[in-house]
């Protein structure tokens, strides 16, 4: 956790770029691939998650020049052809010849008496259709404000301008991003589509957000619980390997007991904390996570509505340790069995971007502001910070960095640096810049750049904090290919953290 750093974490150093990385071009990467699609126009979009989420559930494709207009309008068959798609267990009819591509949804619409306008003028379709639309696949046709209410009452909107009827602003059109993240509201709440004779559709969706059985309500117990992956804290670790199968490695803690790492799917990314054959803790930065309804991507708004503020502090023994929030990048809860701390992107309107859950009797072991430095934490911290860079990448489009070893012993040689001579910059003692030490390592380079952080516990806050810093922000996400990561313990702030990226000169 973070409560240790309220008088001791300094603020992020400004992110450095070498002036050749504006020679990365988008027509050098692949205009569309279905596992990461590198769009020219999305990366920093507030819709980012959602589209990203689409494309790789084949539910909507982007344009042969690289760009995906999230902000173009949508028609009503577009919109029922997205929607349809995210269930392909529905079955369409075959397009007969001649007859216009939409026709097979709009048979699906009729046979269920979804109310349609069968109009294909994008200007014609708006927000108050969709949600007549999106009721109607659930509890039958209704009133416009009723539908509103219902989606508001779901959880499926917060509204436009509030989360109300009028503030909804059903009049407005609907964008190629509103309609990908409504459809994932939809199948992040598990909903299914009412068929012909009322009942509801099979879950054969390919999203990693579905369960493997949807129709299977979810237990009391499970709904007030922090769930990643199917997995609880408390449940047994031949559970955890029963389910998700061996992670790619075990990596030690600041707690002290070994995360579970599946990085296998980028897409999917967690961390599963194992102690004494128990589960301790749970970190995922993607959509696989849920708790009391909320899920990745909620609003804040959402969170602070169901728990309030978050902790002003937290009493371990003797010693209480104050919580230092920064610009409410995160808050931190107790519940009846752990901690539990949501992370937001303030760069996509606040959203919860990821979550960490930690066993009470764990987090209130933990007495000390900084765990005991060890070459195993070290490694562990540095794979980490490799791993969350890549799932945050995947999440907003991006493809994932490739490791690279060289500038990997760059990056640990700065951390080191700075952690012996008690200093915190990009320029070392000597005057040398991050690129000067690349090149003193024989890195030939076309572009390159430097993120550095220190006083973070973990790498977990290491990198949360970057993301929402706009320059180490514009790092991680940039057309740099390769990424190596150098953590060093020591110095006035404890931990040293240094991201060095770079992409190979031609």
């Amino acid at each position: 956790m973070n409560t240790k750093l309220s008088a001791r974490l300094l603020p992020l150093a400004i992110a450095i770029f070498l002036s050749p990385l504006s020679s990365f071009l988008p027509s050098q990467h692949p205009v569309y691939a279905a596992d990461a699609p590198g769009f020219t126009d999305t990366a920093r979009h507030w819709g980012a998650t959602a589209i990203s989420w689409a494309v790789q559930n084949n539910i909507v494709n982007g344009y042969e020049d690289g760009s995906f207009r999230p902000d173009q309008s949508v028609s009503e068959p577009e919109f029922l052809a997205m929607l349809l798609r995210a269930y392909p267990e529905v079955k369409l009819a075959a397009s007969a010849s001649g007859s216009a591509w939409y026709k097979p949804y709009y048979d699906v619409a009729d046979s269920r008496k979804w109310p349609v306008l069968h109009n294909t003028d994008a200007t014609k379709f708006n927000r108050g259709l969709v949600a007549q639309i999106i009721t109607a696949s659930q509890k039958g046709t209704q009133s416009l404000n009723d539908s509103i209410r219902y989606l508001l009452d779901q959880g499926l909107s917060e509204g436009k301008t509030a989360a109300t009827v009028a503030g909804y602003q059903a009049a407005d059109r609907l964008s190629r991003a509103e309609a990908v993240q409504f459809i994932r509201n939809v199948k992040q709440k598990q909903f299914q589509l009412i068929l012909e004779n009322g009942a509801s559709s099979a879950a054969a969706s390919s999203s990693p957000e579905s369960p493997a059985n949807p129709a299977t309500p979810q237990s009391s117990a499970s709904a007030n619980t922090v769930t990643v992956k199917g997995i609880h804290i408390g449940d047994a670790a031949e559970d955890v390997i029963a389910k998700l199968g061996e992670p790619a490695r075990k990596d030690l803690s600041e707690y002290g007991f070994q995360w579970f790492i599946y990085n296998q799917d980028y897409s999917s990314y967690a961390q599963i904390g194992i102690s004494g054959g128990r589960v301790v803790g749970l970190y995922s930065t993607s959509a696989n996570w849920e708790y009391n309804g909320l899920s990745d991507g909620s609003a804040k708004s959402a969170v602070l509505n169901l728990y309030g503020q978050p902790l002003a502090s937290i009493t371990k023994g003797n010693t209480r340790f104050n919580m230092n929030y920064g610009k409410g990048e995160y808050g931190t809860y107790e519940t009846s069995d752990s901690y539990v701390t949501f992370f937001y992107d303030l760069h996509r309107n606040n959203v919860v971007t990821s979550i960490q859950t930690i066993a009470k009797p764990t987090e209130l072991a933990l007495a000390a502001f900084y765990p005991e430095a060890s070459d195993s934490l070290i490694t562990a911290y540095e794979r980490q910070i490799f791993d969350l860079a890549n799932a945050a990448r995947v999440k907003l489009g991006k493809p994932a960095f490739i490791w690279d070893d060289k500038i990997a012993g760059t990056a640990r040689k700065h951390s080191a640096d700075m952690a012996a001579n008690n200093y915190f910059a990009h320029e070392s003692k000597n005057g040398a810049s991050p690129f000067d030490r690349m090149k003193s390592d024989g890195i030939a380079m076309q572009g390159a750049a430097e993120n550095i952080a220190a006083g973070q516990t973990s790498a977990i806050y290491a990198h949360e904090g970057w993301m929402n810093s706009e320059g180490h922000r514009k790092n991680l996400l940039s057309d740099i290919q390769r990424l190596g990561v150098g953590v060093a313990f020591g110095g006035k702030m404890t931990i040293y953290y240094t991201q060095n990226f770079y992409t190979p000169s031609k």
